[in-house]
């Protein structure tokens, strides 16, 4: 049998009809749904949705993202500037780890970058912050890795804080 070139076009018109009729009237249009050609077979349609990912699945702080020198570094930038206002239990507290679960690393690393040190906000440098966050995050028991958390934005934001593996 021979294709019909035009079938497919034919119908796109008539669809494109009855929407514009439908929008005209205000009722919405109805169509069939065709029927599979005998021997075709539908498409399964799932029975349950796919299981919904967690920010657990995608890179995060449990998968070594920060060097243990770096978190060194990160003791010494406490010592020197966040002491005077923090302990590191402020850092373990349930209430700061609740406040900061499933947030973009990025957003904790602004929030430092932004608002500290308490007297003279802003003035830390990119590394700095970087590397008190890694203390923050050695403080919570999160493994280093090889390579160090980078300081610019587009790389700190590809991770989620997770404080313990699932």
């Amino acid at each position: 049998m021979a294709a019909r070139p035009f079938a497919g076009l034919a119908a796109a018109l008539a669809m494109a009809a009855l929407a514009a009729s439908a929008c005209q009237t205000g009722t919405r249009p109805t169509a069939s749904v065709p029927e599979p050609a005998p021997g075709q077979q539908q498409a399964a349609r799932p029975e349950t949705p796919p299981a919904v990912r967690s920010k657990a699945d995608e890179p995060n702080t449990t998968d070594g993202i920060y060097t243990a020198r770096q978190a060194e570094r990160g003791i010494g930038v406490y010592n020197r500037i966040c002491s005077e206002c923090h302990a590191p239990a402020d850092w373990t507290d349930p209430a700061f780890l609740e406040r900061w679960e499933e947030a973009s690393v990025f957003r904790l690393w602004y929030w430092i970058y932004e608002r500290m040190p308490h007297g003279n906000p802003g003035s830390l440098t990119r590394e700095e912050v970087t590397d008190a966050l890694t203390y923050i995050f050695q403080l919570n028991g999160l493994p280093p890795g090889p390579t160090e958390l980078a300081d610019d934005d587009d790389t700190i934001d590809d991770y989620w804080i997770i404080w313990n593996k699932p």
